[in-house]
């Protein structure tokens, strides 16, 4: 099967005919298993892409080409079979167990009774134990947190056996520990099944580490690319434009508009203590220079800061660093 997603002169949005449409025009070509992490500025139309891709509202203008074929040529039963999508709002249904959620996944597939074969049942499991949630079977849904409610929903996608996954957002309401968690559990399922999975995301950093390919949206286009082909062209830049961010391309990470501005000397013979002072520096507003008013330096992990006569040792950055701010702040305004 042609697993192609193929955007020709693409125009999303609401309205008639796409001439008031304010997102892009795309044209391009994924061929892709793998996860892809669409990002990009609030407003540029990535839910409304997803939506459009998913076969849930129409294009305005223009095509998408699904596995060879226009996605409005597809009955709905037949996208269902093509592609799962998991939204950012929480199913609203009282009374109902995880298992029975997880079950509506193969409704698509059941006779005109709804009911589950041996084989759908099987599925289900499978699909449970995959997201790692078959422990929560007989829970209401009600009555678990967040991070287990969006492992059920994907528990749900995946019984429904497609090989394109759709996800609005899915990690935008977790603490860090589970959104690296779902976002590992959404790349293995796309390696070990073979499937393309495309999710919406705002964390660039999390983006970075695990995608195999993003999608940068702009209100004018969507490039393509493995992370590092984003760095090594700065086509991060669209994205922090006029916002006094931005994304170092020399250590990977985004800087947040501070510009150390003021020096200080570092004698330190600990590699990883002396690259985790130089950011907590940066971070305060300072740069490590040969020679400077203010020096620290290193020993036993002790912290000695010297400015003139005046000598103290600190056991902790956050103390060192509160003290450089508090009593050389009139450094800053000269």
């Amino acid at each position: 099967m042609n697993s192609n997603i193929v955007f020709r002169n693409l125009r999303t949005g609401y309205g008639a005919a796409g001439k008031d449409s304010k997102f892009p025009v795309i044209s391009s070509t994924v061929n892709n298993d793998g996860l892809i992490i669409l990002l990009g500025r609030n407003g540029v139309g990535k839910s409304t892409l997803l939506r459009t891709l998913a076969g849930l509202q129409p294009p305005l203008s223009g095509e998408l080409i699904l596995m060879g074929k226009d996605i409005r040529q597809y009955s709905q039963k037949e996208k269902s079979s093509l592609i799962g999508f998991v939204s950012t709002e929480k199913p609203d249904i009282a009374n109902m167990t995880v298992y029975n959620l997880v079950s509506l996944g193969r409704y698509s597939y059941t006779n005109w009774l709804g009911s589950l074969s041996e084989n759908d049942e099987s599925i289900v499991y499978n699909a449970m134990k995959m997201a790692g949630i078959t422990h929560l079977a007989n829970e209401n849904i009600n009555e678990i947190s967040d991070g287990e409610l969006q492992r059920v929903m994907i528990a749900r996608t995946l019984a429904q056996d497609t090989p394109v996954i759709i996800l609005d957002e899915p990690v935008a309401f977790l603490d860090l520990p589970n959104r690296f968690e779902i976002l590992l559990l959404l790349r293995n399922l796309a390696w070990s099944g073979k499937k393309t999975v495309i999710l919406s995301a705002h964390d660039l950093d999390i983006a970075m580490r695990l995608a195999d390919m993003l999608w940068i949206m702009t209100d004018k286009s969507l490039e393509q690319g493995a992370p590092e082909d984003f760095a090594l062209k700065h086509g991060f830049d669209a994205i922090f434009k006029d916002t006094g961010i931005s994304f170092n391309y020399h250590t990977g990470i985004v800087d947040a508009g501070i510009n150390p501005s003021k020096e200080i000397s570092l004698t330190c013979d600990d590699a990883n203590i002396e690259f985790w002072l130089n950011k907590a520096f940066n971070r305060t507003g300072f740069k490590v220079s040969g020679h400077a008013e203010i020096s620290v330096e290193v020993k036993n992990r002790t912290f000695i800061c010297k400015k003139g006569n005046m000598e103290k040792e600190f056991h902790s950055v956050y103390e060192l660093c509160r003290e450089i701010m508090t009593i050389y702040t009139p450094l800053f305004l000269t």
